[in-house]
């Protein structure tokens, strides 16, 4: 239900990206967007807390690749455990490495991006294979797990009951919904990467709605089809009144309710290419657990790439209008990129490598001492992130709301316009609304970082409300580089009328 309620918003939105990048195809996507048919200060704030999100989670992704390589190991026989600092320096070097790739340019980026694309796309098919031929069969999962992992579903469910699994949420279904959410969309929210470079891109105009739409459907149906398949695959060792399986049971011990190795279980945490390798080993496929490896590395790592050049062209087109450092907007004659920010980009992306590595958390590798304030200001982990995106995307369903009437002379004018004002203003609001409810799952799921529900506050507002206050600190932040830029821009005779009423050169 999270994949298919965060894929619908995603749909719409999708549109509104195809509509209006079509009409202003610009490096900087939204924010040159939202910034001329809104508000300037809207669409640097919104798109300020967007580069921040991207540029984390370039670097949590980093790490994510050797978090991927240790698990699929594990279940393909390949004991390559990392521990806190050996994540950090392997997402550093990824950092250091994408970056340099894409200082290059887009073209570098794309001949890379294709290789790391293919190679797991084919190896989707063998993996759905897997995952659906454990949905017919469950029964291929628990053989599976007693010959990988050494334990029967049955362990992981008493162990799950036992740390108290069935009182640790007392919420209703659709409270349920808005924690599944919170993980669902961290999985789309690369969507809308190619229009942030559609400046450099052919006759973007023309191919990006098209492109656009067609990956956003096919991308929701995978989800959900492996979603699904995950699921009914691993309803086995059910509890007599049918409430708790290994479905529920294996993902509460990964992933914070419980704790594997309080169980005395192993460490291979509950990921769908986990299940697909369980149930691999079930069907006397073990040998070929290793293509899960190369699936599962290839895919995370498939996101880089693509963030590297999202980020670093927000940095870009926000110093373009002079509001952001002018250097951030030189461009390298050579490969057409803009160096400056890409490195910025890397540079703001080692915030993301601390916190997915956890080096930060308390007893980590770099903050043995325990300090609490460390593990706050490196906590910025997925709930942080969605948050900062849902901004981004709702701002921007607001403008293709109000685009014909904003700007009607590019909107006479715009290539792709699906149903005229009528259409494209249901577009907008239903976008809109559907963003607005997932802002409203983020603030207040009870499992992201903000879980506004919980307010007031315990004993410390300033710790337990640290995403909160951490998040007004960078819009103030933010705020404050603008109006600086602006006001220095202002002195050496800058027309910033001028500058937003246009939309930037090609």
């Amino acid at each position: 239900m999270a994949f298919l309620i965060g894929g619908i918003v995603i749909l719409f939105s999708t549109v509104a990206f195809a509509i209006l990048t079509a009409a202003m195809p610009r490096s900087g996507g939204g924010y040159v967007v939202i910034s001329r048919i809104l508000n300037p200060f809207v669409g640097y704030v919104s798109s300020w807390v967007e580069f921040l999100s991207i540029a984390w989670s370039f670097g949590m992704i980093g790490v994510a690749v050797f978090e991927g390589l240790g698990v699929f190991g594990a279940v393909a026989g390949i004991a390559v455990p990392f521990t806190d600092v050996q994540m950090f320096t392997g997402g550093l070097i990824l950092v250091i490495l994408f970056t340099a790739i894409g200082a290059l340019g887009v073209r570098m980026a794309g001949y890379l991006l294709q290789t790391m694309f293919w190679i797991p796309a084919v190896l989707t098919v063998y993996v759905l294979f897997l995952l659906f031929s454990g949905a017919g069969n469950p029964t291929l999962v628990t053989a599976g797990m007693q010959s990988v992992l050494g334990h029967t579903p049955a362990d992981y469910v008493n162990a799950a009951l036992k740390q108290g699994m069935d009182t640790a949420f007392k919420g209703s279904y659709f409270d349920a919904v808005s924690v599944g959410i919170l993980g669902a969309y961290w999985s789309y929210i690369g969507y809308a990467a190619s229009t942030f470079v559609a400046g450099e891109i052919k006759e973007a105009n023309k191919t990006l709605p098209r492109t656009l739409f067609i990956a956003g459907i096919v991308i929701v149906a995978v989800y959900m089809a492996v979603s699904m398949a995950t699921y009914t695959g691993t309803k086995v060792a059910v509890t007599p009144d049918g409430k708790w399986s290994l479905f529920s049971a294996y993902a509460f011990l990964s992933w914070g309710g419980g704790n594997l190795g309080q169980a005395g279980l192993s460490g291979v945490k509950a990921w769908s290419t986990v299940v697909a390798g369980l149930t691999g080993s079930g069907m006397g496929l073990a040998s070929l657990n290793i293509l899960l490896v190369i699936f599962g590395v290839f895919w995370i790592a498939n996101d880089i790439p693509p963030f590297i050049l999202t980020a670093s062209r927000i940095l870009f087109a926000m110093s373009f209008d002079r509001v952001m450092p002018e250097s951030l907007s030189s461009v390298n004659e050579r490969f057409h990129s803009p160096i400056n920010a890409t490195i910025a980009t890397g540079v703001v992306g080692l915030i993301g490598v601390a916190s997915e590595s956890g080096v930060f958390n308390i007893g980590g590798g770099f903050n043995p001492g325990g300090n609490a304030m460390l593990q706050n200001i490196f906590a910025t982990g997925v709930g942080t992130t969605d948050l900062y995106d849902g901004i981004f995307f709702t701002v921007f369903a607001l403008a293709l709301l109000l685009f014909p009437f904003r700007k009607k002379a590019i909107f006479d004018k715009a290539p792709w316009k699906p149903g005229g004002i009528a259409t494209i203003v249901i577009i907008g609001v239903v976008a809109f609304i559907g963003n607005l409810y997932l802002d409203y799952a983020f603030l207040f799921s009870p499992k992201g970082s903000f879980n506004l529900g919980a307010l007031p506050m315990s004993k410390d507002p300033f710790t337990d409300g640290f995403a909160l206050w951490f998040t007004i600190f960078l819009v103030v932040l933010g705020g404050l580089i603008y109006g600086f830029y602006k006001m220095k821009g202002r002195t050496t005779g800058v027309d910033y009328s001028t500058i937003f009423t246009e939309i930037p050169p090609e």
